[in-house]
């Protein structure tokens, strides 16, 4: 048995293709997948999966379906997307991120009586990425190299306004060239502790910085927003003229109101400019309360897209929270999970493609839409899926929805497009 693993040597977001050979015809095959982070070295996290050797004796995992494992469809990276936390020593995987070590996985083949390993690196980032803290101007970092492309890719993250988990992202881009301004603008030091009211004008110094550092100089400045980071990347780019490209993942057409945790808080917007709350859609928790006591009652997970979807359907002043995403002047890529259990981004995308169609948008805007896509990580293979399918909440489970293979599909998909959009 040879176990053949290529590249053995990546960054974390790149596909790896695995075969066996110099096997029996019709024989069978196990491969088990296992790793930890290095930064909750107790959480164990396992795959396996069993196969059959074809008519030339081999397993090739890019065009064979497992008989049966953690995973059950074709795919090259199934033993990767289907890892599970199998020990653990109550390590938060959260908490004290680091993207600088790699990530290895063992896989393990046993064939008969032979057994034989082989050892993979995923790295987040590559040797050659530097990074700097700003605290001044605003709060943020840098990820660049020397060989950049000169382009600046902003990054917005979502509700819980943790800049560490944004990192899993700025390593890649910045091992592909670009500069990765990440940008915090709400609970931590020195930021307003909610997101609640968070002023736009914030931003400009982060514009201003962009365009004076000699780092990052350019015409032209990229937005990448993921969830309540979309909201706000759409916003921003419709009120600024500067930002030439965007790209959002599982983002929204309205603003909403303010939020403290993942429930609504104060009886005002997110946002502000100009000294006032900006027009918002209020978030009724009683529609929240109400479907997890159904989803309860019926043993199934829940979700906060019906309590978006709800507050949406009621506000009758509903158009005045609308971002005017028509007056941007940036090119637009939308990514939307069709089973988004979060909020209802699908929907919201359709609407925000239907009022540029109707406004005669002149610049370039796609939806990329994925049939069984949740509300996921922008980027694959970092964190297991399992983390966010299903999580203990309460009495019941929580889940940001869609299926294994179509979140596991829906993020390589967009992310190499989102790669794609912004090297053009």
């Amino acid at each position: 048995m040879d176990i053949h693993i290529k590249p053995t040597v990546a960054l974390v977001d790149e596909k790896v293709n695995i075969t066996i050979t110099e096997l029996l015809p019709g024989e069978k095959v196990k491969i088990t997948a296992s790793m930890h982070f290095p930064w909750a070295a107790s959480e164990k996290y396992e795959s396996f999966a069993w196969f059959t050797a074809d008519s030339k004796g081999q397993v090739d995992l890019s065009k064979q379906k497992p008989n049966y494992g953690t995973y059950d469809y074709i795919d090259s990276m199934g033993l990767i997307a289907s890892l599970k936390k199998v020990s653990s020593a109550g390590e938060n995987i959260a908490s004290n991120l680091s993207i600088d070590n790699s990530i290895f996985i063992d896989f393990v083949c046993e064939y008969k009586e032979e057994k034989k390993c082989v050892k993979i690196e995923r790295m987040i980032k590559l040797p050659l990425v530097k990074r700097q803290e700003i605290t001044k101007e605003f709060k943020g970092e840098l990820f660049y190299s020397e060989k950049s492309l000169r382009k600046t890719i902003i990054l917005l993250g979502g509700s819980d306004g943790s800049r560490s988990g944004l990192s899993f992202l700025a390593g890649p881009l910045a091992s592909r060239g670009f500069n990765v301004l990440v940008v915090g603008y709400f609970n931590e030091d020195g930021l307003p502790k909610k997101l609640e009211e968070i002023p736009l004008e914030y931003f400009e110094q982060v514009f201003s910085w962009v365009k004076e550092n000699p780092l990052t100089y350019d015409d032209k400045i990229y937005i990448h927003g993921t969830s309540k980071g979309g909201e706000l990347a759409l916003l921003l780019s419709s009120k600024y003229n500067i930002i030439s490209k965007v790209a959002v993942s599982a983002p929204h057409a309205y603003c909403f109101q303010a939020l403290n945790g993942l429930m609504s808080g104060a009886n005002v917007s997110s946002w502000s400019y100009k000294g006032k709350s900006l027009p918002f859609i209020p978030v009724d928790n009683d529609i929240f309360y109400e479907h997890q006591r159904e989803c309860l009652e019926m043993n199934i997970p829940f979700g906060f897209t019906t309590t978006y979807k709800k507050s949406v359907e009621r506000e009758k002043r509903k158009e005045e929270a609308r971002i005017k995403i028509e007056n941007a002047h940036a090119d637009l890529l939308l990514i939307a999970g069709q089973k988004d259990n979060v909020w209802n981004t699908y929907e919201a995308c359709l609407e925000i493609m239907e009022n540029l169609k109707k406004n005669n948008y002149k610049y370039n805007y796609t939806l990329l839409d994925y049939e069984e896509l949740g509300h996921s990580l922008p980027i694959p293979y970092v964190i297991p899926l399992s983390e966010t399918l299903n999580v203990k909440m309460g009495k019941g489970s929580f889940t940001c929805g869609g299926t294994l293979k179509g979140n596991s599909h829906g993020q390589l998909d967009s992310w190499n497009k989102t790669l794609e959009f912004f090297m053009a």
